[in-house]
């Protein structure tokens, strides 16, 4: 399976490990996903002219975007959670260590953990 849809498929597994692989094309995923979304949401504003067929195409794209801006809002955070945990079993850290994304700047001290590599050995977690 692609490395980036197996973190849909195990979003409720907390337990066990990722590799930095599956956590960046993941990541790598969603960040297209949302790049595509806020440009067809603003793409009215790209395509807005005077006669009413270029409105009702900007009209058409932005009611895209938005869905899928909300589909992506209802189907990537918990994927995300549960990756992260695993992503920080894998190098051998608790998975409370996720808790640091909650405070402010605290993701600028996660995302160079998430670059670090996993142990090569079985450690707590697997």
């Amino acid at each position: 399976m692609i490395a980036a849809l197996v973190p849909i498929r195990r979003c409720f597994d907390f337990s066990g490990r990722s590799n930095r692989t599956e956590f960046w094309s993941f990541f790598l995923l969603a960040a297209l996903v949302a790049a595509l979304s806020y440009s067809l949401d603003n793409a009215g504003y790209w395509l807005i002219g005077t006669d009413l067929h270029s409105w009702e195409l900007s009209s058409l794209l932005g009611d895209v975007g938005r869905v899928v801006a909300l589909v992506a809002l209802m189907v990537f955070p918990l994927p995300m959670l549960a990756l992260t945990v695993r992503r920080l079993h894998d190098i051998d850290e608790s998975g409370w260590f996720v808790v640091i994304a909650l405070v402010p700047l605290g993701v600028f001290v996660l995302f160079p953990v998430m670059l670090l590599p996993g142990s090569e050995e079985e450690n707590r977690f697997g």
